[in-house]
């Protein structure tokens, strides 16, 4: 294969000592929580990009729309050695705005979802249309080819659907173009969160959440450590 692909292979389905605990200095311990909050909210955000599908929620979602849909089992090799180009093509889609959704479902905890699917064997790659199986995926394991065979099925492109029942837009006058200062805020905030610092909305909300978390935990460090340093001084005017 070329660099960069896994080849796509699939195995078959049916495999199977007691006294007061010592205080950490206060300025250090908040300081690996803040790096901690950082450090998950960091990790976690491209994974996330992964649509998780359950029994419990497969039907409701998969009803609507296009759905890319990988069934794997976590002991399959081949679907280990494909989940790292799966993530790559959930954060690429993402980023490019793709009106079709990259989704997985663990055959293992949802057996009756890979059932009515009838998942033969693993990993299985699926293009699902609203709530149809319109197409099976049986290339190479690639970004490239993926995106390429997505392309083939036209599920990449935005619907027209609702601009044609819905006409084109009206143009406003300009005398009827006013905006409050609160609503430029919100379309200030709104496009740096679209924009910045990445082009992934999703990425970006857990970036300034992991940000505010930090800043949470650094203030309540803080706030701490004030209260510590007047502890000693209450006790001091209790014995005088």
């Amino acid at each position: 294969g070329r660099p960069g692909a896994t080849s796509y292979r699939r195995v078959d389905a049916g495999r199977a000592s007691m006294g007061p605990p010592r205080r950490q200095p206060p300025a250090r311990s908040c300081f690996a929580w803040a790096v901690l909050a950082a450090s998950i909210s960091g990790a976690s955000c491209d994974k996330d990009n992964i649509v998780k599908l359950t029994k419990f929620n497969f039907d409701n979602n998969v009803r609507q729309g296009n759905w890319f849909v990988k069934f794997y089992a976590p002991w399959c090799t081949h679907c280990q050695r494909m989940a790292p180009i799966w993530e790559k093509l959930a954060d690429q889609g993402v980023a490019k705005d793709w009106p079709v959704k990259i989704a997985e479902v663990d055959c293992t905890s949802s057996k009756d979802v890979c059932a009515k699917a009838q998942v033969k064997a693993f990993p299985m790659l699926a293009l699902i249309s609203d709530g149809v199986l319109k197409a099976s995926y049986e290339g190479e394991a690639s970004v490239v080819q993926f995106e390429t065979w997505l392309s083939s099925q036209q599920v990449l492109q935005p619907s027209d659907a609702a601009f044609s029942l819905l006409g084109p837009e009206p143009v406003a006058k300009a005398t009827e173009v006013t905006a409050s200062h609160s609503a430029a805020i919100s379309a200030i905030f709104r496009n740096l969160l679209a924009n910045f610092p990445t082009k992934s909305k999703i990425v970006n909300m857990y970036i300034y959440g992991g940000l505010l978390l930090s800043f949470l935990v650094a203030l309540l460090c803080f706030v701490f450590r004030v209260v510590d340093d007047e502890e000693p001084d209450d006790e001091h005017e209790k014995n005088h």
